[in-house]
């Protein structure tokens, strides 16, 4: 990930949550705020609950959204805070990489995070 940082202060996450904006899909939450840190740079964080399986389960989430993540960063503005929030019914059992990709595609095209001369879709 060439222009992205990843969120590792506890506050940071808190405020992004409380006072950005943000847009749900059926297994995702996106939220998402201008960072007033490094206008170049894009802050990236991933959250899964326990209660979406065992830990082997959860990094698989986690590695599928850095993926997608990485893939779409190149077409994604700079400036902006986003987390990445798995639902609590989202498990490896029912979803897999191409739903995930959809759902996270979607929630980046809701909330306006494509760049205008760069949207291929």
């Amino acid at each position: 990930m060439n222009y992205t940082l990843t969120i590792k202060k506890n506050r940071i996450l808190k405020c992004i949550l409380k006072k950005g904006k943000y847009f749900a899909s059926k297994y995702i939450v996106v939220h998402y705020m201008n960072n007033s840190e490094d206008i170049s740079k894009n802050f990236l964080g991933i959250c899964v609950s326990k209660k979406n399986g065992i830990s082997v389960h959860r990094n698989k989430l986690k590695r599928w959204a850095r993926e997608i993540y990485k893939n779409e960063e190149q077409f994604l503005k700079r400036g902006k805070s986003i987390i990445i929030l798995f639902k609590k019914t989202t498990t490896i059992n029912n979803v897999d990489f191409y739903i995930i990709k959809n759902d996270i595609v979607k929630c980046f095209k809701e909330l306006d995070l494509y760049e205008k001369n760069k949207e291929i879709f």
